[in-house]
């Protein structure tokens, strides 16, 4: 007959963690809201990047193809002096020692798109040197902010601006903010207006800043100016249907991208899969950003 050892009872004492255990799915949920945070971020500073310091690099290179373009154009003296003259354009050479601006080239339009490339003439005024006041709008922060420092300019800094009727000399008369007075303009003068963005915070700049300069010399006469255009005004934005397209067509390559490289990563080597898709995700990206500061105010 067999006998069975009975069993034994252990007595433990303390406070006993009564947690259960957490569920897969949670933790899976868990882990998926943390890499969208981890992404949203990673595009918030990207864009940040982009908006500081890339794009400026976006306008150099637009800038360099300007300049080829508006030398030839006036070597041969077919640069525009009359509208209607095409949206983005080169329409004059701008100098501005106390601005550190050296052969900046000014084109067509001041719509965000158009700021994107370089300073802007404004629809509805006078090509520089001519009879009139002629306005030029410029980015104080973004595609390498070349109006952020129209605040501290001078009484009697100089200004030059070259188009096809020749090189014009400006000395700065004032600088005003929204609201301030415009000194009327005499007849048969001509005034150069630099307007840009201006503020105490970055990318939130409020108001917008002037700059008034007078030309020292005889003035050309007005030529034909293009009609107004409500979508180049001050602190504008381009909420349109074809850029909210275009952005729309971005992202879906952006996401894309990301699909493929996730793939990749599967089907082949981490290290094949970002050599592959890399170059496509920059650019992508690169046009998304591109496309959305389009969103932002045009002097931004």
């Amino acid at each position: 007959m067999s006998t069975t050892t009975p069993a034994r009872t252990t007595v433990r004492e303390g406070a006993v963690d009564a947690t259960p255990l957490e569920r897969a799915d949670t933790r899976r949920l868990r882990i998926g809201v943390g890499q969208a945070i981890l992404l949203l971020a990673g595009l918030l500073g990207w864009l940040l990047l982009y908006v500081y310091v890339l794009s400026g690099f976006s306008q150099g290179h637009a800038q360099q193809q300007l300049y080829g373009q508006l030398r030839q154009e006036l070597a041969e003296g077919t640069a525009p002096t009359v509208a209607p003259i095409e949206a983005g354009a080169p329409v004059a050479l701008l100098d501005a020692p106390a601005l550190g601006l050296h052969h900046l080239v000014v084109v067509e339009g001041t719509r965000p798109a158009q700021l994107q490339d370089g300073p802007g003439h404004q629809l509805g005024t006078v090509l520089p040197g001519q009879v009139g006041n002629s306005v030029l709008l410029g980015r104080a922060v973004s595609y390498g902010g070349p109006f952020r420092h129209l605040a501290s300019l001078k009484p009697g800094a100089a200004i030059t601006v070259t188009t096809a009727q020749g090189v014009f000399h400006y000395r700065v008369d004032d600088v005003r903010r929204n609201g301030d007075l415009l000194a009327p303009l005499a007849d048969g003068a001509s005034r150069l207006t630099l307007a840009s963005a201006a503020g105490s915070a970055p990318l939130a700049h409020s108001e917008t800043v002037y700059a008034d300069a007078s030309l020292v010399g005889a003035p050309q006469p007005a030529s034909a100016v293009s009609a107004t255009d409500p979508g180049g005004s001050a602190m504008a934005r381009d909420a349109s249907a074809g850029t909210l397209a275009l952005l729309a067509l971005a992202l879906e390559l952006l996401v894309g991208g990301l699909v493929a490289i996730t793939w990749a990563r599967y089907r082949w080597s981490r290290l094949a899969a970002w050599i592959a898709g890399l170059p496509v995700l920059l650019a992508s990206l690169w046009l998304a950003s591109m496309v959305a500061t389009r969103l932002l105010p045009n002097l931004l």
